[in-house]
């Protein structure tokens, strides 16, 4: 997602545990992060974040490295 020019939400994927269910649940968590001029990042890519010094009100993580992802493989709603 773009915030802004140089600000893009990351979203982290992960799985939680519940031991009553003895299973696993999906959530995530929406990271903002500092995205330098020099990545051309699309909607979809999978990046690397690290943290760093806070940039500003909830900006604390920079994008280190961008890997593209192929256009059929990108997450889009699908109708049922």
């Amino acid at each position: 997602n773009s915030q802004s020019a140089r600000a893009n939400i990351v979203r982290r994927d992960y799985l939680h545990y519940i031991a009553k269910y003895k299973r696993f649940e999906k959530r995530h968590k929406n990271v903002p992060a500092h995205l330098s001029p020099c990545f051309r990042v699309k909607e979809g890519d999978i990046v690397t974040i690290g943290e760093c010094r806070p940039l500003s009100k909830t900006i604390r993580f920079n994008v280190i490295q961008t890997e593209e992802v192929a256009e059929h493989k990108r997450r889009k709603f699908m109708q049922f």
